[in-house]
């Protein structure tokens, strides 16, 4: 029997394989009783009292029979204070390995499919057994499981097989994974050398801190480091083997600490006054004197007064110059002290020069920390060190363990000096310290928890856009977030000591997991959240900075909340005119406010408000910032918005001339063909400006794409004179001007759907278009150091391409090329993909020649293992478009499942709206999408499935 090993899991070890072939060998039987068993799950259909129960039932006999494993079956167990749920998830999740029993013609249950679910999400070692006894059609699970880096399945052709297989497989997985630990083909990582916590010379360090620091400060550290490990890894592997604990005062003094940071330990519960005694057994007196003033302002400063934290610092930093104490202490009370004004100043909204910062730039001396440098230098050497054996380790190495003692040692001792220092800033970089561990992990490991805690610690001490970034690259971090991880997110929010940052951070972690609370908890938190902002609105004095994350978190739980509740939030800033918001709250506005949704008394009261915005000249000139919403009320609700509108065009004419009357008209005909000959017009112009006497200008307008909506919009229809007179222009802005490469592109990307949608027009023009694709390797793209961007002028071929096989001319070589100089550029994929997507979005039949669509085909599946969010959007729509193009499209039903499996909102709602609305998978794939996406544990994907299949079923 054969057996591939096929990746990693977690970082407490954990492998996964498939064996390539059959073994004639039965179960073993022995009666040795085991120290320890394999816990086996059996999922199926349960509870049928017929073929899956007795199935399940025979199966967990013979698997047991060998005395290696122990099998959970739900019908097998007692009875138990647990809710059904919560006996066999947690079952479940305490397995070692599951075994999935499914027949063809009964196919993937809810049930079944939550605990598949379950196994994915905790990478969970599966095998799946599917019978095609009664039934031959493949099931979208089966489907989805194809490819080396999924769990072996394997087809049972009589049902009554299941049971001897399921019984043979796992008992020959075990025995072979044994045989390759033994013949070193699977290594075992905590049985590295690994350096020891004392390469970090302490005493060395002792002599410039003059004795300050005693020798064994920084050993038997076990505590802090056990739990540290906890919150990181989940475990510590000495406790696992039962080590005996080396602690000492400092150690306990630190763990008790320690729980004030992340546990919302109340301050007053951690005896400063006893922890200060046993520093004073350590301290020299005039140091002591210093900590004992600095541990006062930590004292006030986790009790949430910073001024208070200030006047400790003050004093503290006048008793340490007096007692001519080290330079390195002195500078890291600055650093305390401008921090804490910082926070004072955001406090109360006003700006002022850092005193402290102004005497750490007259320093003479380079700031250092004697023993916290040189711990993070080791941090920083082993993470590097990790991820360099990680990038060049063999292939076929297999981890089954790691030691991660050293790291919480690190760690702890990083605690362990910043509290012996009465370092402020120090005990608070533990926050990030943590961060980046978890980080290192996430790009070593692929633990779901790891991920989950990243993101926890990101929301908490990072920023929205980093927050952002880690959800693009890590989507299965929300795709398996249940409720309780989002409670868990919510309240390690309450762990900041300070107000109002405590409150930006729950308005940040409302915003990104408020979709995933539970119903109860998300009221709780809803309530307490509208309550707060209310509260900051019609405050005397709000703090300014806690403003612009307000919208930002409304929006990321708008379709959860009810319009009335949005909407009189905007009357409220409205009413305030708070105009440094106004930006953010109409962008806001255009996105998710619906007139037709609230109330008709709430939509009045917010157009009056609006109306008396556009009356006032300086809310005038914020709403010309971000308009859009006013032409989008028009089209929801035109009896609501007349006054509105006599407003609008009374006070802001160009705009109601312009992008309004485009927006709002249903005079298409003639509006349109109006706005064609004025873009037109605009084009040529900027053709003949852009660039001359060595001028370059920026657009505030995108004339290309304002004209290829109207083209595509199917309510008009261009007149020949006018695309006729169109077309040149678009070659003039590719070949001639000195238009930058994004331009150049977008007037490509016109053009193809110019001739797409008039292509009797082709004929007129073939030998000028023709002359644009042949010489697509000679046009001269600006690239002035203003307006310049990523995008590398690859894209520009491949959109050329593009226009050459409308044409009729066969590039394939040169688009095969041209696609292959773009993978490693993020910047240039999304736009390539933006060309190729535009170019599927001209029609529903639109398509490539074959062999030309097989070698796309080729690179989307490359591109969706893509960590960049928009790359992978894109890619998601040109699958689907593909997905029409295949009579056999196996791969693309595939890909399409692992996605909704595994990526995020956005991408599961594209894939929804497409599979609803065209004919691009087969309809049992078509329902197993559905069915998932019905349970995603994203309300706002439950909602859109639900609309959608609502207004399909509707719609007929």
């Amino acid at each position: 029997m054969g057996i591939r090993l096929t990746g990693v899991s977690t970082p407490v070890g954990g492998f996964s394989w498939e064996y390539t072939g059959s073994s004639n060998g039965l179960p073993i039987s022995d009666n040795t009783s085991l120290g320890y068993k394999i816990k086996v799950f059996i999922s199926s259909i349960c509870g049928d009292s017929g073929k899956y129960d007795k199935m399940r039932s025979e199966l967990r006999k013979k698997i047991e029979e060998t005395q290696l494993a122990i099998v959970y079956t739900f019908e097998g167990e007692e009875s138990s204070t647990l809710t059904a749920k919560e006996h066999y998830t947690w079952a479940l999740e305490e397995s070692d390995i599951c075994i999935f029993l499914i027949d063809n013609k009964d196919g993937v249950r809810s049930g079944v499919q939550n605990e598949i679910d379950t196994a994915q999400k905790y990478k969970i070692k599966s095998i799946y057994y599917f019978c095609d006894e009664n039934s031959t059609e493949k099931t979208a699970l089966e489907k989805s499981l194809m490819g080396a880096n999924y769990a072996k399945s394997k087809t049972i052709h009589k049902f009554e097989d299941l049971c001897i297989k399921g019984a043979e497989a796992l008992i020959n997985d075990i025995v072979n994974v044994y045989h390759y630990y033994c013949k070193g083909k699977l290594v075992n990582r905590s049985m590295e050398v690994l350096e020891d916590i004392n390469r970090v010379n302490i005493e060395d360090y002792e002599k410039i801190q003059n004795s300050i620091m005693p020798k064994m400060a920084l050993k038997n550290l076990d505590k802090c480091k056990e739990y540290i490990l906890k919150i990181t890894v989940g475990f510590s592997s000495a406790k696992i083997m039962k080590e005996k604990v080396k602690t000492s005062e400092l150690d306990v003094w630190g763990v008790e600490f320690i729980q004030v940071l992340f546990e919302n330990k109340p301050i007053r519960q951690f005896n400063v006054g006893m922890y200060l005694n046993l520093l004073e057994e350590k301290q020299n007196d005039d140091f002591h004197s210093v900590v004992q003033l600095r541990w006062d302002a930590i004292q006030k400063f986790f009790s949430g007064n910073v001024e208070k934290c200030i006047e400790s610092l003050d004093k503290a930093l006048s008793i340490a110059r007096n007692n001519n104490q080290p330079m390195w202490l002195i500078q890291d009370i600055l650093i305390d002290l401008r921090n804490q004004k910082s926070v004072l100043d955001t406090m109360n909204n006003t700006f002022s020069e850092s005193e402290a910062q102004k005497q750490l730039n007259e320093c003479e001396e380079q700031l250092f920390y004697p023993v916290i440098d040189r711990i993070n230098v080791s941090l920083e050497e082993k993470y590097i060190e990790g991820l360099y054996k990680k990038k060049i380790e063999s292939p076929y190495t297999i981890s089954l363990g790691n030691n991660f003692e050293q790291y919480g040692d690190l760690l702890a001792s990083l605690l362990v000096v910043a509290m012996y220092n009465g370092s402020l800033t120090h005990i608070l970089m533990l926050y990030k310290k943590i961060r980046v561990f978890l980080f290192y992990l996430t790009c070593k490991y692929e633990d779901w928890n790891l991920r989950r805690d990243l993101l926890k610690m990101a929301i908490y001490s990072g920023k929205d856009k980093e927050v952002d970034r880690i959800l693009n690259s890590y989507p299965e971090i929300l795709n398996n977030l249940q409720a309780q991880d989002a409670k868990d997110i919510m309240v390690f929010c309450k762990n900041n000591p300070i107000k109002h940052r405590r409150f930006i951070v729950e308005l940040r972690a409302f915003g990104c997991v408020g979709y995933y609370l539970s119903d109860f908890e998300f009221e709780k938190y809803k309530v307490y959240i509208i309550s707060e902002i209310e509260k900051w609105i019609y405050s005397q004095k709000p703090i300014v900075i806690i403003g612009q994350s307000i919208f930002k978190c409304l929006g990321g739980v708008a379709f959860r909340l009810e319009q009335d509740e949005l909407a009189e939030l905007c009357c409220s800033f409205l009413e305030k005119k708070y105009m440094r918001w106004y930006t953010d709250m109409f962008k806001f506005m255009e996105k998710y406010l619906d007139l037709n949704k609230m109330s008709q008394e709430v939509a009045n009261r917010l157009l009056e408000y609006i109306v008396g915005t556009i009356a006032d000249e300086k809310g005038r000139e914020q709403i010309s910032n971000a308009p859009f919403f006013l032409a989008n009320f028009k089209k929801q609700n035109e009896d609501y918005t007349l006054k509105l509108d006599m407003e609008i065009e009374s006070y802001m004419p160009d705009f109601y001339n312009n992008s309004y009357k485009l927006e709002t008209t249903k005079d298409k005909q003639n509006v349109y063909s109006e706005f064609v000959k004025k873009n037109v017009y605009q084009i040529k112009s900027n053709n003949e400006k852009q660039g001359k006497n060595g001028t370059f200008f920026g657009h505030g307008e995108c004339e290309i794409e304002t004209l290829r909506a109207i083209i595509l919009d199917e309510g008009f229809v261009c007149e020949e004179g006018m695309i006729n007179e169109l077309i040149p222009v678009l070659i003039d802005t590719i070949s001639a001007s000195k238009e930058d490469i994004n331009t150049k592109v977008d007037a490509v990307s016109l053009l193809n759907c110019v001739l797409e949608k008039n292509p009797k027009l082709l004929k007129a023009n073939y030998e000028e278009l023709k002359v644009l694709c042949e010489n697509r390797d000679s046009i001269i793209v600006e690239d002035n150091i203003f307006f310049s961007s990523n995008i590398d002028k690859v894209s520009l071929k491949i959109g050329l391409c593009l226009l050459a096989f409308t044409i009729g001319l066969d590039v394939y070589y040169d688009f095969m090329e041209a696609l292959s100089q773009i993978q490693n550029d993020t910047a240039t994929t999304i736009k390539v993909l933006t060309i190729i997507k535009k170019y599927y979005e001209i029609d529903k039949d639109i398509s490539l020649p074959e062999k030309v669509e097989i070698i796309l085909l080729q690179n989307v599946l490359q591109w969706l293992r893509n960590d960049n969010l928009d790359v992978r959007w894109n890619t998601t729509f040109i699958l689907l478009a593909l997905g029409k193009k295949f009579d056999n499209n196996e791969i693309i039903e595939q890909k399409l499942l692992e996605l909704v499996n595994y990526d995020c909102v956005y991408i599961k709602n594209l894939i929804l709206s497409q599979i609803i609305k065209n004919n691009v998978v087969a309809e049992t794939t078509r329902e197993y999408i559905i069915s998932k996406c019905e349970e995603d544990p994203s309300f706002v994907v439950r909602k859109v499935c639900k609309e959608i299949s609502s207004n399909c079923f509707f719609n007929g």
